[in-house]
């Protein structure tokens, strides 16, 4: 049902039911800061990209997280409609589900899909999300996400993405195959200094320099059967390529 809205990799190797979050380890970290009882209403965690809204899910069933203080946004609307089917939750998962394109203008306008939502967010996630784009896209991104971020000193951007040692164009600036109706883009890819780099810009661009605490790992990549690709996404290979684990905290 899913393959047939979107033929992504993906979700053909059935990647999008692997929770990754809970392996990230700033996990312990934002369980603490989405069950504290400080803030009223309690603290609200978005997803990027969420795909079916797995990690959301498994935020509510397994962390006890109350969905209504989760949300979560995908340019595709039928991974998230279809989802209820998938997890058969439509009467007792609470969560708000949007569709969006985040790189379209007006997200934030009355009407737009994230009408109101400036400054709500004590965590985003961003799984297997930034890596789909090219630099300029992924500054972008972040730029709208130092907007969704709560300005509370402690809120938290986090993630996991697929990386490549020393950053950089996938391929050396040859397009990378994208398997989304035979498009092809150009991908990049980070390891921690380049991420840092790409943060250190979007932090003069937003006018918050100084204000962020930035972490990330990358580790090599783990060999599949077949020896190639990635940990997180089959279409990556070649020499270099490995996974990068990130967050961004406001200080």
């Amino acid at each position: 049902m899913l393959w047939d809205h979107a033929p992504y990799p993906c979700i053909g190797e059935f990647k999008f039911i692997t929770l990754n979050l809970p392996l990230h380890p700033k996990y312990p970290a934002i369980l603490q800061l989405l069950t504290s009882t400080v803030s009223s209403p309690g603290p609200k965690f978005l997803d990027i990209g969420c795909c079916v809204g797995q990690e959301l899910r498994a935020l509510a069933h397994f962390s006890k997280i109350p969905s209504e203080y989760l949300y979560g946004t995908d340019i595709n609307g039928s991974f998230l409609t279809t989802a209820y089917d998938l997890f058969k939750d439509r009467s007792t998962f609470e969560g708000t589900l949007v569709q969006a394109d985040i790189f379209q203008s007006g997200l934030f306008d009355a009407g737009g899909a994230f009408e109101a939502w400036e400054g709500r967010f004590t965590v985003i996630h961003a799984g297997l999300f930034l890596h789909l784009f090219n630099l300029q896209q992924q500054i972008e991104v972040c730029k709208m996400v130092t907007k969704l971020l709560s300005g509370r000193p402690g809120s938290i951007f986090l993630g996991e993405m697929v990386g490549c040692r020393g950053g950089g164009e996938r391929g050396e600036g040859k397009d990378v195959k994208f398997w989304k109706q035979g498009e092809e883009r150009k991908q990049f890819l980070h390891d921690e200094e380049s991420f840092k780099a790409m943060w250190d810009e979007v932090a003069e661009m937003t006018s918050t320099i100084d204000m962020w605490k930035v972490e990330s790992k990358f580790t090599p990549r783990e060999k599949e059967a077949d020896g190639n690709g990635s940990k997180g996404c089959a279409f990556f290979v070649g020499e270099g390529i490995g996974w990068l684990t990130f967050s961004v905290k406001r200080l």
